[in-house]
Order: structure tokens, then sequence, then C-alpha cells
């Protein structure tokens, strides 16, 4: 049985387009590309027909399993229908001809731009038509828009299966970023949510996307427009950088923490809720706004959440979690980039966090950013204990990271950051002490990246080689790693 795609979208001549136009995109274009994708859906448009148009309209909104909303010249009518639609359900698609016909409110979520008048454009738009309501498909549940985000629920009209949440459950869920946070004691909030079920971990998810995405976006928009030098020398780049990080950074000091609490507790919810919101950090990062744009203010959201998952990474290795372990380092982490596709690589293969551009690619940087982070973040005093402890056990996260990672395109491992760390020598002891000594840890460590004991073992020195071989690195390999700006 066919499923329903509902576009919205002008009748009438816009600034854009003849009323006969926006048909043409619709025969020509969206109902092709949607019904020839092979997923079985049935695409339509709503028609001027006799009776209650509206009432019509509103049954096709509540009622399409996918809606595709064309944004372009805000035509009134559309968003009028938009916002409807989100208010009953998720799976709402979001185009436009114009990056400027997005309102500020929405690009924190995904919006696909289009050129339908060029031959090439005409193909790229076909294309990604067809592609989207399998990127639906793949993730049904996906909160896109604000309605999921600030009222934190599954909010469809006829809910696909009965969602049975406790009224305790909602007396502490809340968002753990933002204004309606203040005051709260994150360590007793994560102990409370492990004692809840999973839909309380939901909503807290929900409702601190709503929080925290439009404010980093908001805070991104304004960094951009602020006077920055054409070029700087390379030993002033951490301090610049620092100073844009540290207007970012107070909007996730509460998520990190929470996540850090949730390890310390053995919460796994916790920790893949921090997952989950470190794909959307890293995700503004790869999708940069159109018009001028800082390179430090784009690669901070992506920087923070590497520097999250890693002091994460190493409180669970610390604490001999190797469970939680395999979450941080194999779990798959959402991302979308730049072109609207969606990537789920887990943080062994992102490589590329090793080499931030919130400090233009400079590896080494990077390094001595997570070695001053003791001196910053003060919530990492509470599950480290020491900055002496912090080093060793950071250093030895990013020991096993490194041994773990593959090679990326440009012939690079993750970084070995650890040779930044005053206690490296001392990790590096540690680690292959255990390693040679407990048959179980050695075991655990393997499964955490992924491997067997046996292939560990066997490619020990291959691993070695190619660490000693990675230079202090002055730079990631990227011909416009000293531009600035770009427009």
């Amino acid at each position: 049985m066919s499923r329903g795609c509902f576009v919205i979208m002008p009748f009438s001549s816009t600034a854009s387009c003849t009323d006969d136009e926006w048909t043409q995109i619709f025969e020509e274009f969206f109902k092709p590309a949607v019904e020839g994708a092979g997923l079985d859906y049935e695409c339509r448009r709503s028609k001027a027909t006799r009776g209650n148009i509206v009432a019509s309209i509103l049954q096709e909104l509540k009622e399409n399993y996918v809606v595709i909303a064309d944004l372009t010249d805000r035509n009134a009518n559309v968003f009028y229908e938009l916002g409807v639609r989100h208010s009953l359900k998720d799976r709402t698609i979001l185009v436009a001809q114009n990056t400027d016909d997005i309102p500020f409110d929405l690009r924190a979520y995904a919006f696909h731009i289009y050129n339908w008048r060029t031959e090439e454009g005409k193909k790229a738009f076909t294309k990604r038509i067809t592609e989207l309501p399998s990127d639906v498909d793949g993730n049904p549940d996906r909160p896109d828009n604000p309605v999921s985000d600030f009222l934190g629920k599954k909010h469809e009209i006829i809910p696909d299966h009965e969602v049975d949440i406790k009224p305790k459950e909602i007396e502490f869920a809340q968002p753990i970023t933002g204004d309606l946070s203040e005051g709260i004691d994150i360590t007793d909030f994560v102990h409370k949510l492990a004692r809840s079920n999973f839909a309380a971990a939901n909503i807290v998810l929900r409702s601190t996307r709503g929080e925290l995405l439009p404010a980093i976006s908001k805070k991104m928009v304004e960094l951009h427009q602020k006077a920055i030098p054409d070029q700087v020398r390379n030993e002033e780049i951490p301090s610049l950088a620092l100073g844009f990080i540290a207007e970012i950074e107070p909007q996730i000091r509460k998520v990190e923490e929470f996540a850090l609490a949730a390890v310390d507790v053995h919460y796994e919810p916790g920790v893949r809720l921090a997952l989950k919101l470190s794909g959307d950090l890293i995700s503004l990062s790869e999708r940069p706004i159109p018009g001028r744009s800082i390179r430090i203010v784009q690669g901070t959201p992506a920087l923070l959440a590497w520097r999250m998952l890693l002091f994460c990474g190493a409180k669970a290795l610390a604490d001999d979690n190797f469970g939680l372990l395999n979450i941080i380092l194999k779990n798959p982490i959402e991302v979308e980039d730049n072109s609207g596709r969606f990537s789920n690589l887990p943080l062994i293969q992102r490589t590329d966090l090793f080499w931030p551009d919130a400090l233009f690619g400079h590896a080494n940087f990077g390094a001595r950013y997570l070695v001053d982070a003791w001196d910053r973040v003060s919530h990492l005093h509470k599950y480290f204990g020491t900055k002496e402890r912090y080093y060793f056990d950071l250093a030895k996260l990013i020991m096993i990271l490194v041994l773990a990672s593959p090679t990326d395109e440009f012939g690079h491992a993750a970084y070995p950051s650890f040779r930044f760390f005053p206690e490296a020598a001392r990790s590096m002891s540690s680690l292959c002490s255990r390693l040679s000594q407990s048959p179980e840890y050695l075991d655990n460590v393997a499964k955490s990246i992924g491997e067997t004991a046996d292939q560990f073992t066997s490619s020990w020195s291959e691993r070695v080689k190619r660490i000693n071989n990675v230079d202090h690195g002055l730079k990631f390999p990227d011909p416009l790693s000293t531009k600035i700006l770009d427009y």
C-alpha cells in the first residue's frame, strides 16, 4: 500500500515563480522524483476544489507520512501549513530556492536549497528529492522541528504505537542547558534519571535540543560578524581561537557535566544522549551558514563535541567501564554534512576531529587545548580528582584511539595528542603493562575498538610504527588552512 508524501507549496505567483511554474516544479520534479525513488510513495499537493479547502489540507497534513514544505519566498499559506504539520508530526522536509527564505528559527534543522532553472540544477534537485524520503525512512523518529524539541514529546495525533510516559518521569525531566536549567544540580538530576526508565532520557534529549541548537546557531551568526584580522601568525592562533570558543562553550557546560555524571553512575541512556547531542554539534560545524564565515567559529561546535566525547571516554576507561567505553567509541554518531547527507561514523573513525577546524586544522594546537582544559573546565575536577589523574586518563584513552584509528584520506591516523600530556610516559607504561599482564584487560580494550585480542596484538608493531611516524603535526594538509574567512 502506497504511503503519502504531501507537498506544501505556493499556488499563485510569487516573487520567484509564476503559478504555472509552481505547477511545473511539482509535476516535473517533486512528483516523479518522490514516486520514482522506489519507496512506494504517492506524491500529491492540495488542489483548488469546491468545499472546505482548509479542512482538506489539514487532513492531508495529518495523514501523510512525509511532508515536503517549499519555503521559497516565505509564502504565508505555506508557513501556516508548516506550523500545523509541526504540531502534528515529525517527518517534514524543508526545501527552498534561496537560503534567505529559511527563517532563523528553522536553520538548526535540516533544509535543502535547490535551483530548478539550469540543467545541472535540475539534475541535482531531482537526485536530492529522490534521496530525501530514504533519509526519512532510515530514521523516522528523528525530531525535525521546534515543536518536537520544545515540547519534548512524540506528538503525533494518531501515534504509531501507544507511548506510556508516567507523570513521575515528567516531574523532573527538563532541558540541561539554557534558562530552564538554571540552578539544576546535575549530579542529583542524573541520579533521578538513572532510577527512571528510558522515556525520561528521551524527554531530556528533545527538550535540550530545543534549547541548545538554536542558542548555539544564534551565537554563531553573531560571531561570524565579528571583526577579525585577515592574517595571523601561527603562534597567535590559539589565543585568537580561545576568544571565540569561550563565547560558545558556556552553552555546552551542563551538557558535558551531564555526560560525565552519566558515565560516573553507569547511566547508559545518558551516555547515548551525549552521543546524539555530539552529532548535533558536529552537524552545526559541517553545515556552514551562507555568506561571511569565520573558520574558527564554524569549527567550534565540533571541537566541543570532540572534547566531550574524549572526557567521557577517559572517565569510562579510568573506571574500567568497558560497556560504556564500547558505546562511546563504537556507536555511530549521526552527523548531517553541508550537502544534507547523513553519516554515521563512530568516534574511532572520526580522525578528522583530531585536526579541529576551530584551530585552523593545527592538530598540536588541539592537543594543547585539551591539556589546558583542566584550568578552564571546573567540572573535570569533580570527575578526575587531580590534574595528574586527568592527564593520565585522557592520555591513555587517546593512545587507544590512535592505536585503533584507520588512516584517513590524507594519510593521517588520529593525531597522537597524548605526546603533549605531562603524564604521557606514565600512561603509556601503565597501558602496556596492563595489556601484557591481564588477558581480560587486553580482551576488553580490543573489544572496545571492535577487534579481537589476537587482531590487536598481532598488529601491535605496525600500529606503533604508524603512530611514531606521525609528525608533531603543524597542520592538517588543507590548502585553505590559513584562510580565516570564507564567503
